[in-house]
């Protein structure tokens, strides 16, 4: 007889709570950005296509480059699953990210982007390089990181009047995600509430005050 264990179906909750980890993953969340900047910033006045076009150019850099990387990653044994559960596995992939924002800002400084826009790529990217070194020690989450530079730039867009389309609306609906996001991680019990609430601040403050600095 086969006495193997058949794995109990995973909770309803823990299924929501992945799939929201998935949407909203840091590989997905620049692009989510930078089709907010296209469409809700004085920059959609410009023809449907362009801004289509810069938004895919941005997703590929960000998102699709460095899942392929990972892929390989897994494939040779160098990570144990997509979601790099272990912390000892974590620093490549962010260095890829690193890599992938600084690319992503010379794409967008090439098509004569707007400082600002340039600017949270430069602020995501010094993000993901201190959530680097701190997760040499310490598991702060990517995810809290990657939402709240999303607030980051929301605030500054609201801030700065750069907003034109309900601003403080779609902010409190980024704040709100953040929230959805770092309980999400809390469920599926990848991190704990202070390395997703720090992963979060690093991510809002490093966005914010780079894009205030370089645009002055």
């Amino acid at each position: 007889m086969n006495n193997t264990t058949v794995p109990a179906p995973r909770p309803v909750l823990d299924r929501v709570a992945q799939i929201v980890s998935d949407v909203l993953s840091p590989l997905a969340v620049p692009t989510y950005c930078m089709a907010m900047a296209m469409w809700i910033t004085p920059l959609q006045i410009l023809p449907e296509r362009t801004r289509m076009g810069a938004t895919l150019g941005v997703a590929f850099i960000t998102g699709i480059v460095p899942l392929c990387v990972l892929l390989l990653m897994l494939r040779a044994g160098m990570v144990s699953d997509l979601s790099l559960s272990r912390r000892r596995q974590r620093l490549v992939p962010m260095l890829v990210t690193v890599a992938a924002y600084l690319g992503a800002a010379l794409y967008l400084h090439l098509l004569h982007a707007p400082v600002w826009l340039v600017a949270f790529f430069i602020g995501a990217s010094l993000a993901t390089t201190v959530a680097g070194i701190i997760t040499i020690k310490w598991k702060i989450s990517a995810h809290g990181c990657a939402m709240g530079g999303m607030a980051g730039m929301m605030l500054w867009l609201t801030a700065a009047r750069m907003a034109t389309v309900n601003a403080m609306l779609w902010l409190s609906i980024v704040i709100v995600l953040g929230g959805i996001v770092g309980t999400s991680r809390l469920i599926l019990d990848r991190h704990t509430p202070a390395q997703v609430a720090c992963g979060w601040l690093l991510g809002a403050v490093a966005i914010f005050l780079t894009t205030n600095f370089l645009q002055s």
